[in-house]
């Protein structure tokens, strides 16, 4: 085979990706703003909320030229496409070049994803009557920049995520599935792309006399049948080719060229079905990859607020086909993968051994996983509920509904591996709606435990830190009491209700001084709380300045009729 004399342009262009995205974020640490993320992820901001993001005028851009040149995005700009093919170098610098697989299952399984994300939320919306969302121009300050932003990793995951994500997506499916098998089985911009691509004339055209010899399709990543496509159309009609002329280069009579022509889309359909080779699964072992990959789906996606869309999409597709190796290793005598043979004449190899117990961990993983994300599931569609009442004005949570809500969730956080902000955050918030439930029976005891056991999980609330204190201060813990008191006023020093509170048990405990000043400091922040005045005015007429203290009484009982205009004078 020839020379690829496109291969290494290629391969700058693709490592360029790379340091543009490095440079974009070093930008952004020094200047502290920079261009917001070109994620094409950000359309779904634009199609649901109506703003207008640079990832969106990007995706727009791609699929504009996608519609005229072909998916030279995706050969030639496309991160994880790069990922993809350093993978497959490194093998083939191993000598494994993983079989592509061929399933008709997995084949729909971009076009559902881009359905699911671009088309299902706008039809959903139609149903419900709803307008379409008008398109503007926001700033950080309306909440989501269009164009430049302080906030620069506000959509995008975490940097283990990320990597896991590029461990999936770019290395792993291939060697299982066969390169660019993200590509073909994954992606759903993929698939955006592919509707594109039919419109486009720009395509791989045949050039003269070929011979048959078959090297443009060995050449080819994307498993397309090049010198089939050419003999019958005259043109590469498969929309999976993604234009890196590998083709182009490898043919020894420059038979293949990047030309212009009439596109699949202005041609008959029928005519136009793509060569494809036989599938390799029957029609029960692709119900069974439907199945396992449904449920890869379910359990994966989401869970612990951390694993996102795409990288599930990936990995339902690895495990789909390792399930179907699985039920195979168990019903056939020989079975091989890749380079590895795990069964020879019956019996397990060392590698298959080693496969199997590969598996059982896995399985092990993905059933916990299944609970867990079960448990996720219930307990954040229960606590949405209370939130959407609580928020809508109606009747506080019954501590029923609250406990219901908190039982799954609570689950999650014993046994999960992980524990997400979201899930810390709304047991927290149970927990103090179950709190205040039990002060409003007068179970102040319980109410303060709870409040305790939100607490530990969000130290950061002062008034999680207040309600406790008046807890313990009504039991009479006043040491405890106190305590509190002070972590809600380090918090917020400027709280009036805070300010006070804690002078008033430093009355009743002979620190005078200190509750003067934090009165005062009640009143700056809050000039009408009548109980800060109240509590001054007892403090000053019991140091004997009553003076001082009649405007301050005045003021409480104007302020709130329940305070008395005067003080019972002391025994």
């Amino acid at each position: 085979m020839r020379p690829n004399k496109y291969a290494r342009w290629r391969a700058a262009t693709l490592i360029s990706v790379y340091v543009l995205m490095g440079v974009h974020i070093a930008h952004w640490k020094i200047a502290g703003k920079t261009l917001a993320p070109l994620e094409l992820n950000e359309v779904l901001y634009t199609l649901e909320l109506g703003i207008v993001t640079a990832g969106f005028l990007f995706m727009l851009t791609a699929v504009a030229a996608t519609a005229i040149f072909g998916r030279f995005f995706c050969g030639w700009g496309c991160h994880i496409l790069a990922l993809q093919d350093l993978c497959a170098w490194l093998l083939e610098k191993l000598h494994i070049r993983p079989r592509p697989i061929r399933s008709r299952v997995l084949l729909w399984v971009p076009l559902l994803a881009m359905l699911y994300m671009f088309v299902w939320p706008q039809a959903v919306r139609f149903w419900e009557g709803r307008p379409p969302p008008t398109l503007r121009v926001f700033s950080d300050a309306d909440g989501w920049a269009s164009y430049v932003t302080t906030d620069f990793w506000r959509n995008l995951p975490g940097p283990w995520v990320t990597a896991l994500t590029f461990a999936v997506c770019g290395f792993a499916i291939v060697y299982v599935l066969g390169s660019r098998s993200f590509c073909t089985y994954a992606c759903p911009y993929g698939a955006v792309f592919r509707l594109a691509d039919r419109a486009a004339p720009g395509r791989i055209v045949a050039a003269g006399d070929c011979s048959q010899c078959g090297t443009c399709t060995a050449a080819c990543s994307s498993h397309v049948r090049v010198h089939e496509e050419l003999l019958k159309y005259g043109t590469v009609v498969n929309a999976n080719c993604l234009k890196d002329l590998d083709c182009v280069s490898a043919c020894p009579n420059e038979a293949v060229k990047f030309g212009f022509t009439t596109p699949p889309a202005l041609r008959s359909w029928r005519p136009l079905r793509r060569i494809w080779p036989a599938f390799h699964f029957s029609a029960a072992e692709d119900v069974l990859m439907a199945a396992v990959f449904t449920a890869t789906l379910l359990i994966f996606r989401g869970l612990y607020d951390a694993v996102p869309f795409l990288m599930t999409l990936g990995l339902g597709a690895i495990t789909a086909y390792l399930a179907l190796l699985t039920l195979r290793l168990m019903t056939r005598p020989d079975v091989r993968f890749n380079v590895l043979t795990l069964r020879r004449a019956g019996r397990l190899t060392t590698g298959g051994v080693a496969y199997v117990a590969a598996a059982i961990l896995f399985a092990a993983l993905a059933a916990h996983s299944g609970v867990i994300r079960a448990h996720e599931f219930i307990g954040h569609r229960r606590c949405d509920a209370l939130q959407r009442a609580a928020h809508a004005g109606t009747a506080a949570p019954e501590s029923t509904a609250l406990a219901h809500a908190l039982r799954p969730l609570l689950l999650c956080e014993r046994w999960g591996l992980l524990r997400s902000p979201r899930l810390t955050q709304r047991i927290a918030w149970l927990q103090t709606g179950l709190g205040e439930q039990a002060a409003g029976r007068g179970e102040f005891e319980r109410a303060a435990a709870y409040l305790c056991e939100a607490l530990q999980r969000t130290p950061e609330q002062a008034h999680l830190h207040y309600n406790r204190g008046v807890m313990l201060a009504t039991l009479g813990r006043l040491d405890e009491a106190e305590a509190a008191y002070r972590a809600a006023l380090q918090r917020t020093p400027a709280d009036a209700d805070v300010c006070n509170n804690l002078a008033l048990l430093l009355m009743q405990r002979g620190a005078a001084a200190e509750a003067e000043a934090l009165l005062h400091a009640a009143l700056a922040s809050n000039a009408e709380h009548a109980g800060a005045h109240f509590n001054l005015a007892r403090l000053l007429a019991a140091r004997g300045d009553a003076p001082a203290a009649e405007p301050h009484l005045r003021r409480a009982a104007q302020i709130d009729p329940r305070f008395p205009s005067s003080l019972p004078p002391p025994p």
